[in-house]
């Protein structure tokens, strides 16, 4: 029978409310502002992190237009990710005392989980790029020059790093703690609606752009409610980004991620399918795969039902 309101998601967040010394907020708003508080901390912990670099700069003269602009910024830009796990980890440890289980960290099943991700991601946005090259919205365009291995490398791991820091603070953080005292489909919802809008600043961005991330989002949220784990939302997320970004070149989420193994351009036609100046992620094709992901996961993936021995437990 088909799942559809997530009753099968229960023992995910009873495992939640049963532990003795948990402090998850209750109401939906003070969840609220403890998500805000988590996303507010993470910048400033960031600039704080990337202050010494930017009055380095200062005082030598060096241009910080071009320091923000140069691909190693942007590898260093994911690297700051780690300060986003700092404070989740501080948040859900500290303030609301739960152990990382109940964010879906575990070491059972991590491995295959990952895998299966990875190769998910790739397909997924095979399929949107594909969709894009034939409503001609994307063509191959002039390869890099030179390609900085070492650098592209270093950007590859950057983006397992983002990809799993965002599905925790969102996923692992405030999905589970808004659904342990409310209804699954709304902690969905309220981590995939302030995952959207995190997303307003970034170049380019649009209504479509902003509301197809609020969509990877409840995909997100759906895979890993089904597989209870966030391993496998955490590699789609880095393979996403990496295969759009670094693999075929395109801009992801508005920003360019500089060299990358193929090269493609948006021609500027089809612009409901290219995206724009967002990239991929703003266009039709994008919808497209999510929603037939986020159906296949809500109707025909069976809920994993997982018992964990203490050895297990992360």
């Amino acid at each position: 029978m088909t799942d559809w309101k997530l009753r099968g998601t229960q023992p995910q967040f009873e495992r939640i409310r049963s532990l003795p010394e948990q402090h998850v907020p209750e109401d939906i708003f003070a969840m609220l502002l403890l998500a805000i508080a988590c996303l507010i901390g993470t910048r400033l912990g960031t600039y704080l992190v990337l202050l010494p670099v930017i009055m380095v700069k200062q005082v030598t003269g060096q241009s910080l237009q071009a320091f923000y602009e140069s691909p190693g910024f942007f590898a260093i830009k994911l690297y700051l990710t780690l300060v986003s796990i700092a404070v989740t980890l501080l948040i859900c440890r500290v303030i609301e005392c739960r152990p990382l289980r109940t964010a879906g960290i575990t070491k059972h099943r991590c491995v295959r989980d990952y895998l299966i991700g990875m190769v998910l991601g790739f397909v997924m946005f095979a399929a949107t790029l594909g969709m894009a090259k034939a409503a001609g919205a994307v063509q191959p365009g002039t390869q890099d020059a030179e390609r900085n291995i070492p650098l592209m490398l270093l950007i590859a791991s950057g983006w397992m790093i983002q990809g799993f820091s965002e599905e925790f603070t969102f996923r692992g953080f405030m999905m589970m703690s808004a659904g342990t005292y409310k209804k699954p489909w709304l902690a969905v919802i309220f981590n995939a609606v302030i995952f959207g809008a995190v997303h307003i600043t970034n170049n380019g961005a649009s209504l479509s752009g902003v509301l197809n991330v609020a969509l990877f989002g409840v995909t997100m949220s759906l895979y890993m409610l089904r597989t209870d784990s966030i391993w496998g939302p955490a590699a789609v997320h880095t393979v996403w980004n990496w295969a759009q970004g670094s693999f075929f070149g395109l801009k992801v989420s508005g920003l360019n991620a500089g060299p990358a193994v193929l090269r493609f351009e948006q021609t500027g036609a089809a612009e409901w399918m290219g995206g724009g100046a967002f990239g991929l992620e703003a266009g039709l094709g994008t919808t497209i795969v999510l929603v037939v992901v986020g159906v296949i996961l809500l109707c025909f993936v069976p809920q994993r039902k997982t018992e964990y021995p203490e050895s297990a437990e992360a």
